[in-house]
């Protein structure tokens, strides 16, 4: 099986290092610290026929927030003919663990799941098995 293609938005260069590290023997992972390169990728991605399986999304960022990115990205699949059923999976990573967030990344941005940070390095593999990207 073709290991999946992930793409890893944190504006913590570290962060995006340990999960890359973490995850680069069940996954294919590309990172970035910017929410507007994370968009040209994903759409470069997405355009070439090699979309992202999944985009692992870190909520607080400069700029541009996690939820503002990833409405981005929904729009940008709407707008190339991405059928809703085929759409990327998204995990949203935050270090907090408050309502409003959670709420707004599953209703609002349809995450399919919410990762704590601090539980990342112990739990973000199997959320992924969870959600049907990596199945070791």
């Amino acid at each position: 099986m073709t290991k999946p293609k992930l793409l890893i938005v944190d504006d913590d260069e570290r962060f995006c290092l340990l999960m890359t590290t973490r995850l680069k023997t069940h996954a294919n992972c590309i990172s970035t610290t910017d929410g507007k390169e994370a968009l040209l990728l994903f759409e470069h991605h997405l355009r070439e026929g090699q979309p992202f399986h999944a985009v692992l999304m870190d909520i607080e960022m400069p700029d541009m927030d996690g939820h503002q990115v990833v409405q981005q990205m929904r729009k940008i699949e709407r707008s190339n003919g991405v059928d809703p059923l085929h759409s990327f999976k998204l995990v949203m990573l935050t270090a907090h663990s408050d309502v409003k967030n959670v709420s707004k990344s599953f209703f609002r941005n349809g995450a399919d799941a919410y990762v704590p940070k601090a539980e990342a390095d112990s739990s973000l593999l199997e959320k992924l098995r969870e959600i049907g990207i990596t199945t070791q």
